[in-house]
């Protein structure tokens, strides 16, 4: 009679074991089919995000040229800045909605104002000091989100 019931004990034991492997196994796949997606459309915000930066730098470029003294600031470089910070911060704030990390953008939406400000008042060389800061900042800044973005995308869970 004691080995009838292990042998029913063994046997519901496996069968336990059995059903609860599939479940969590389910679960497991559906939790990294859910990853794999979630970190391909990071990589696709962090592209356009790459995208902006890149421009944006075209521009500090630009304005590095008319702190030294040797390019005359035009009103189209700063609207054409205006408008790629505009993209660069557009694009933040959709990697801001992925992450879930509100300081990480605030600090770059923050950096960014000021690196406009800056880019307004500068005319050469004698009143560069304050650009010079801001891009600093903005650089700064625009690591920061790109750390953030690196460590959610090589994070295994959440």
């Amino acid at each position: 009679m004691r080995d009838a019931l292990v042998k029913v004990w063994n046997f519901i034991r496996g069968a336990l074991l059995l059903i609860l492997g599939g479940v969590f196994g389910w679960f497991a796949n559906q939790y990294m089919d859910y990853r794999t997606a979630y970190k391909e459309s990071l990589s696709a915000n962090y592209e356009q995000f790459n995208q902006a930066a890149n421009e944006v730098e075209d521009s500090l470029r630009l304005f590095a040229e008319v702190a030294k003294g040797s390019k005359n600031k035009a009103p189209e470089d700063v609207v054409q800045l205006q408008t790629r910070l505009l993209k660069a911060v557009s694009v933040a704030e959709d990697l801001e909605r992925r992450l879930g990390k509100n300081a990480v953008s605030s600090s770059y939406q923050h950096a960014a104002v000021e690196l406009k400000k800056a880019s307004d008042k500068v005319t050469g060389p004698l009143d560069a000091k304050p650009l010079v800061n801001a891009v600093n900042d903005y650089l700064v800044a625009e690591k920061k989100l790109r750390d953030a973005v690196v460590d959610e995308h090589t994070s295994f869970l959440f």
